[in-house]
């Protein structure tokens, strides 16, 4: 097989996992609907400055990071809780701060990633408003995705207690992953930051989204009815954003419900021939700590991971949560955990991918789409045509990673 050939078919494929990254980074743009959530009464953080007190931490793909040539001298190591040590926090909490969260059973071998969204378009930081935890189980291709409200009141360490969507903007992702170390017990080894452009651009390079509403927006987004309805970027965006009052809960089951569908699009017909032009549009215009070459390393996984029902979904809603009014003048509500059914929450999505099941005909399905379509492609150019090896049906891989490669962030959008 010609060698410049293969290495495309790897360049597209290893995509997958930029695109889904993105498709789960969802970025949202505050459409809030009736009762806004005001401040509360300490310090607030900005994208202009912060304390004197509290270095700005932020990793992102600009910043110095090992680069090593060797594929795979770097590996993902999963949840990397070690001995992490929290310092007191420098303004008084509202409310008495909660002991860490510890006592999860994670096997070492599960991957930990978080997925974020600002609100907020670079240069400036933001508020991440989506927060999801992606659990991942290799060796059985499955994995659970937690999706967790912005607004929940959580203790950040080296701060005090304030709102989980801050801790990126107060110091970058070292603190949020300190963050949910403290409140979650699991320190994700990768990350993604999408924004809300990210998100619009993608669901308009598809050509749009055929989404099923089951109940009706009728006073925001223009107006959406119940049924079918074909988003495009913008519609999309305002679906996967819009909250009508405190109510993120119904927010995160659009999310997820969208996060779905557009991952099933990507998968099928071939769609994954798009993918070359979309990687080098987004490739560090997102801020995030993978390398190409570490996201080729999980094409295998990626793939099965698209068969059906490899993916669950969960959340922290409302059976883990109660509202609270932040004590002072500003009448915020947020929401306070139930740490004992957050911990079960977390719990039963990583129980959920260590069992296995056996893989269908779908991922020999879905190769052989993409290999039709590059067909196509390439005897438009009278290239050969490379053939994709069929995927065995077992549910036990390995994987292999290789070292994280900073890139440089184009001016704008494609």
């Amino acid at each position: 097989m010609n060698n410049a050939l293969v290495k495309y078919r790897d360049f597209l494929l290893g995509a997958l996992i930029l695109c889904g990254a993105i498709l789960f980074g969802l970025a949202l743009q505050g459409c809030q609907h009736e009762a806004p959530i005001a401040e509360d009464n300490t310090t607030w953080v900005t994208s202009i400055g912060m304390p004197a007190s509290l270095p700005q931490t932020g990793l992102d793909q600009n910043q110095d990071r090992p680069q090593d040539e060797a594929f795979g001298q770097e590996q993902d190591q999963g949840n990397q809780l070690g001995a992490l040590t929290f310092p007191p926090p420098i303004i008084d909490p509202a409310t008495p701060i909660p002991p860490p969260m510890d006592g999860l059973a994670l096997d070492e071998n599960i991957l930990v990633w978080v997925l974020l969204g600002s609100d907020t378009e670079p240069p400036f930081t933001g508020r991440t408003q989506a927060i999801h935890l992606l659990f991942i189980n290799p060796r059985f291709s499955k994995a659970s995705l937690v999706s967790i409200p912005g607004d929940l009141y959580v203790y950040i360490p080296g701060y005090t207690m304030q709102r989980l969507n801050v801790a990126y903007a107060i110091g970058g992702i070292e603190t949020l992953r300190m963050t949910l170390a403290y409140n979650f017990g699991v320190n994700p080894s990768r990350f993604v930051l999408a924004h809300p452009g990210d998100f619009q651009w993608l669901v308009d390079d598809i050509k749009g989204i055929e989404v099923t509403v089951f109940f009706p927006i009728p006073d925001a987004c223009g107006g959406i009815r119940a049924g079918v309805t074909q988003m495009d970027g913008t519609l999309a965006l305002c679906y996967a954003t819009y909250r009508n009052g405190i109510d993120e809960v119904d927010r995160m089951l659009r999310q997820q419900q969208l996060l779905s569908l557009i991952f099933r699009k990507f998968t099928r017909d071939g769609n994954l021939i798009q993918l070359p032009i979309l990687f080098a549009s987004y490739e560090g215009w997102i801020k995030t700590d993978f390398s190409l070459p570490e996201l080729m390393g999980y094409i295998p996984l990626a793939l099965r991971l698209a068969d059906q029902d490899r993916i669950g979904y969960y959340m922290i809603g409302w059976d883990h949560i109660s509202i609270w009014e932040v004590p002072g003048y500003s009448q915020a509500l947020v929401f306070l955990p139930d740490q004992e059914g957050v911990k079960s929450v977390l719990q039963s999505a990583i129980d959920a991918i260590l069992i296995p099941s056996p893989l269908t005909n779908q991922v020999q399905t879905l190769e052989a789409q993409l290999t039709a379509a590059h067909q196509a492609t390439a005897s438009a150019f009278g290239q050969p045509t490379p053939i994709l090896t069929p995927t065995p049906l077992e549910t036990e891989m390995t994987t292999a990673t290789p070292s994280p490669t900073p890139t440089i962030t184009p001016p704008g959008y494609p």
